[in-house]
């Protein structure tokens, strides 16, 4: 699983992607076309401060790692998938695991409906 960077990659998904949520976390994603690609935001208008939001990314970036790993192993398609942090409060990592795990059944729900 790679690192979702580049302004194209990036403004594509938002055009054109769908999204799941489960508070305080959501999820943009699209089909992809050769790799899975996996990137982390937060808000700068929520959290003004770098510190905080890299804390936050790095809390998330582990929690992704962990849980999307082996879902997206399942998958017949790659996708390339943004996971916004969208609460106010600064989260522990206990605080993000639960709300990916819905996040995940969102999505894998909304998939194979597509399919």
């Amino acid at each position: 699983m790679e690192r979702l960077k580049g302004k194209k990659q990036i403004e594509q998904l938002f055009m054109a992607g769908a999204s799941v949520g489960a508070f305080p976390l959501r999820m943009v994603y699209l089909k992809g076309e050769d790799k899975n690609m996996v990137g982390v935001s937060v808000s700068k208008k929520q959290f003004k401060n770098a510190v905080d939001r890299n804390r936050i990314k790095r809390l998330l970036r582990v929690v992704v790692e962990k849980q999307l790993n082996s879902v997206l192993d399942k998958l017949d398609s790659k996708y390339c998938l943004m996971v916004l942090y969208v609460g106010k409060e600064m989260p522990d990592s206990d605080q993000l695991k639960e709300p990916f795990e819905l996040l995940i059944k969102r999505f894998n729900k909304k998939e194979s409906h597509e399919v």
